[in-house]
């Protein structure tokens, strides 16, 4: 083994340190991309005018309109993560049924439309359920439906949820099917022929394998709701506090632009982010690792 030329090349090359060239291009990117800017937007959340301080921070916390911003952020975001999870598990647990012929084709379709958002999906949203939209005109001149007299408004809270969980579910799906997958049918099967009902195979057997994997989709989903702006932006042109709606505003400033607000509010976001991957893991080791 010892004189295996691979090994020997393999010892060379840790000697002098090449096997680090692949990875700078990665390195630098991380710097100029990822690390280097946080640490940016961190300093400049403690810099401002009278130097290094907490009192954007303070103001954020003091203030009715940023507080109410963050707190209609999570609100989305947690009902988002939850309505999406649930269809897209459902989903792919309903794909299992499916021929493997329609089943590439229905997977390649959902891949599709989890990278239809932005201003477009706010645009087609528009185009399809706005006040004159082509779903809105037909459910009243053909059912006699009123949408927007019964209550609906797409430009309203209902409506951002609506058009979010559009591109959340196929994320979601995409996010389960792998756990769904090898969740194989002997398992249930199994279970059955032990007496086991399809109540207490879910219970039991089903959810906690899942479980992991639902709690890492979650928070994917969370975050990606957390941050989205293009969409909101576009479908409600910044009429409903949403944080990345109101970090923007901050950035180009109705009057003055008031950066180290933006950034408060921006590593805030993040630590809501970060509590709840702490969270997700947290609850998987509690759980023994099962469905890993």
């Amino acid at each position: 083994m010892k004189n295996n030329p691979v090994t020997r090349l393999g010892q060379e090359l840790r000697r002098g340190g090449i096997l680090w060239v692949p990875f700078i291009p990665l390195i630098v990117f991380a710097l100029a991309f990822e690390i280097l800017p946080m640490g940016y937007i961190i300093y400049s959340s403690i810099h401002n005018s009278e130097g290094l301080n907490f009192l954007s921070y303070t103001q954020i916390f003091h203030s009715k309109y940023y507080v109410i911003s963050l707190k209609n952020s999570l609100l989305v975001s947690v009902a988002v993560g939850i309505i999406g999870l649930f269809i897209g598990t459902t989903g792919a647990l309903a794909l299992r049924s499916v021929g493997e012929a329609w089943r590439e084709k229905l997977l390649t379709l959902v891949n599709m439309t989890s990278n239809f958002s932005g201003v477009p999906l706010a645009f087609a949203y528009i185009v399809l359920l706005g006040v004159n939209g082509l779903v809105t005109v037909l459910m009243k001149e053909k059912m006699g439906l009123d949408l927007y007299g019964m209550g609906f408004n797409l430009f309203s809270w209902t409506g951002i949820v609506l058009v979010y969980i559009y591109f959340s579910v196929p994320l979601a799906f995409m996010l389960m099917y792998p756990a769904v997958y090898a969740l194989r049918q002997d398992i249930q099967e199994a279970a059955q022929i032990l007496g086991a009902s399809r109540f207490h195979f879910w219970r039991r057997i089903g959810l906690p394998i899942l479980l992991p994997s639902m709690l890492g989709s979650f928070t994917l989903l969370f975050a990606n709701s957390l941050g989205a702006y293009a969409t909101a932006y576009a479908l409600t042109n910044s009429n409903n506090s949403l944080v990345s709606i109101t970090i923007a505003n901050l950035v180009t400033g109705d009057i003055f632009p008031e950066p180290s607000l933006a950034s408060a509010l921006a590593v805030i976001m993040a630590g809501f982010l970060v509590v709840s991957i702490i969270i997700n893991e947290r609850l998987k080791k509690q759980g023994g690792g099962i469905g890993q």
